[in-house]
């Protein structure tokens, strides 16, 4: 606007001049109102202005326009130039087509928050080239980074905990690191971001084929406490198939895959296809399979421990979950191979995911004994107890033979699980070999050896599973913690709590609100 008043002072000092020559050449007409002529003047040569500059830019995008179908080697900076001379002249198809191609020359994104483009910015074949291609972090991106996150923390604190069942851990972990790196893939495509880092292109992809054989071998090792052999890794061929078949994608420059993910071509589409219905097809299958491993322990094992409870809960839940997470996936392929054009159902098929990585990270976090198969290492079953070790070197001179050692083993067994000596808050290693008519060296003697823990630890143990079934059969959730520790032999509630933690990770009133869940 600046400039224009001085072009119109300038002009106005031109005229002011001219008409000084005009009164002495005899050509200046004193009835003309210089005022109004001023006025006027201003309009007019704003309009002259405009109406050069347009017929000016048009003039420079039928040079650029000749020099680009002539195909010089500065296409690069023709094209930018072009963009910007048809955003000025409001013409947004032609100005999109030109930074289109400018960014597959260059990746460089950042033309599309150019402010040279504010001419065309509410256009709509603009606003489409802007939501398809810069990067921005809306709410479905900003909900799956988050949730593979958390997945990631979740897995390491599960590796962190050494009491809970390692092979347990190792596949559930895995399970859900996968679909959290999955998650976070996804992100990167729903915020646009993959074009900025191109070499994650097919990243996550050979996970496609674990999900299914990680859960179901999940799923043997909590119900049946199944032991993975050498033949189990034959679940593994359909990945290491997959990723021969991507290696070539994984060779390819950063160039290159940069154009396959901003176009694509029909032969990553058809591959995409086929993909999804590979991995349809693989969940579905080992979907089977988990569901009869469940079957069968409904049919087989029916109880009143509230334990078992507590994990066949768990169980039937993910089981459930999975299902309608390998249902939605099936609907999403028919959208991705155009049997259907719903778009909804590929917002289902993350909002299963999401649900379930949640589940597990909420129950790892309160019960992680129920989902980990803790109990297979530290059961309350005392007939899975380890047998008999070799004696250790303090032992090696102790007259207790392994027949005797059995035998009291057996009467500790009884005096622990039906008479529940335990409870006695008075309860000693002195009082404990009277019981089985023994020394008290080798009561310890036998408590190290078959029980692999002092005597101290052996008692608080079993004080806390006593405590555990209390509060598990507790189902008004009305019980003071004080009380419970004063049944099962505790004289105070701060020893109760350290012992507690010590052997379940929480405490008991961390422990109590984790019931609700279940």
């Amino acid at each position: 606007m600046i400039f224009l008043r001085r072009i119109f002072i300038f002009t106005a000092l031109l005229l002011f001049f001219n008409m000084g020559n005009a009164k002495i050449n005899g050509e200046f007409d004193p009835t003309t109102n210089f005022k109004l002529m001023s006025n006027k003047a201003l309009d007019s040569i704003l309009q002259d202005v405009q109406v050069r500059d347009s017929l000016k830019r048009i003039d420079l995008i039928k040079v650029n326009e000749a020099l680009l179908s002539n195909k010089t080697e500065d296409s690069v900076s023709i094209n930018k130039a072009l963009a910007i001379l048809y955003s000025e002249n409001n013409n947004a198809e032609k100005a999109s087509k030109h930074i289109k191609t400018y960014i597959k020359s260059t990746q460089d994104l950042s033309i599309l928050n150019d402010h040279v483009f504010s001419e065309i910015r509410n256009e709509k074949p603009y606003n489409d080239l802007v939501k398809e291609y810069r990067p921005n972090f809306n709410f479905s991106a900003i909900a799956h980074m988050l949730t593979g996150v958390i997945g990631i923390f979740m897995v390491i604190i599960l590796f962190a905990k050494k009491s809970l069942d390692r092979t347990s851990v190792l596949l559930i972990g895995a399970f859900v690191l996968f679909h959290s790196l999955f998650l976070i893939h996804i992100s990167l495509f729903k915020s646009n971001y993959h074009l900025k880092f191109p070499h994650t292109y097919y990243i996550s992809t050979p996970f496609s084929f674990l999900y299914g054989p990680l859960l179901y071998f999940y799923f043997k090792r909590v119900v049946q406490n199944y032991k993975l052999s050498l033949k189990d890794s034959l679940h593994l061929i359909p990945t290491f198939l997959l990723v021969i078949w991507l290696l070539p994608q994984y060779m390819l420059s950063g160039t290159e895959k940069f154009y396959l993910l901003l176009d694509g071509t029909q032969s990553v589409l058809n591959s995409t296809k086929i993909l999804v219905l590979l991995k349809a097809l693989s969940l579905s299958i080992y979907a089977i399979g988990i569901y009869n491993i469940y079957r069968n322990k409904k049919r087989s094992k029916q109880t009143e421990d509230p334990e078992f409870k507590s994990r066949f809960i768990w169980e039937r839940n993910i089981m459930l979950v999975f299902f309608c997470y390998v249902l939605a996936y099936i609907l999403h392929g028919t959208v991705v191979v155009r049997l259907i054009e719903y778009e909804p159902f590929n917002f289902i098929n993350a909002i299963f995911m999401i649900t379930m990585i949640f589940y597990i990270a909420l129950m790892s976090g309160l019960r992680p004994e129920i989902i980990m198969n803790a109990s297979s290492s530290n059961s309350k079953q005392t007939e899975k107890l380890p047998s008999i070790k070799p004696k250790p070197l303090k032992y090696e001179k102790s007259n207790l033979t392994e027949s005797l050692s059995i035998e009291l083993k057996s009467q500790l067994t009884e005096l622990l699980t039906h008479d529940k000596v335990y409870k006695n808050n008075d309860i000693s290693l002195e009082l404990l070999s009277e019981m089985l008519g023994t020394t008290r060296h080798n009561t310890s003697q036998v408590i190290n050896e078959h029980f692999d823990m002092s005597f101290y630890d052996l008692i608080n143990y079993f004080r806390i599973m006593e405590a555990i079934d209390i509060f598990d059969q507790d189902e008004k959730r009305n019980l003071n913690i004080i009380d419970v520790a004063y049944e099962v032999g505790y004289n105070n509630k701060v020893t109760f709590n350290k012992a507690f933690k010590k052997y379940m990770n929480k405490t008991p009133s961390s422990y109590i609100r984790s019931l609700y869940l279940v």
